[in-house]
């Protein structure tokens, strides 16, 4: 049975995709207005600048090699890839590191997405990091509406693309 989790849990999330993507479109928006979604790139750019910036100040205060601490600051909410690399590339210590950081994030979005969403519906989609796209968007949909789904998608999008490649480029 928990040889098909992986894959099950994979076509699951296909299909949560693909329902909301008809529920996009029952509400009139286009297909350009969903990919291109400058809300979700402009807090893309955001996210990774200010995760980026908080690596460095980490690095600082916790006396970390300068590239670690922009590794870990890259998982973006990403547990189950930041854990793995990072564990390869600077041993369990910092892998578990990364995982908690990013599990942590993810938790917590959870739990103040539907605050958030009243106040600053940029901050809560910043606060999903690569999630938004899948595990939390359901939350976001619930608590923003139809309209933030859009800038959710293009946002977990560019920060899932993004998190492979500054991770390898900072653990090389």
């Amino acid at each position: 049975v928990l040889q098909h989790a992986t894959e099950a849990s994979e076509y699951t999330l296909i299909f949560l995709l693909f329902l909301v993507g008809i529920q996009l479109r029952n509400s009139g928006m286009t297909l350009k207005q969903i990919v291109l979604n400058r809300r979700g790139m402009m807090v893309a750019v955001v996210v990774v600048a200010s995760s980026l910036l908080g690596g460095v100040i980490n690095a600082f205060i916790l006396d970390l090699p300068l590239k670690t601490a922009l590794a870990m600051a890259s998982g973006f909410g990403w547990y189950s890839l930041s854990g793995i690399l990072l564990t390869e590339s600077f041993g369990p210590v910092i892998g578990s590191a990364a995982f908690f950081n990013d599990l942590a994030r993810e938790l917590l979005a959870i739990m103040l997405i539907p605050g958030l969403v009243r106040r600053s519906r940029s901050t809560a989609l910043g606060l999903c990091g690569a999630t938004s796209m899948d595990f939390t968007l359901p939350v976001l949909q619930r608590s923003g509406g139809v309209e933030i789904v859009p800038a959710a998608i293009v946002h977990g999008f560019i920060l899932s693309l993004l998190v492979p490649l500054l991770m390898a480029f900072f653990s090389a």
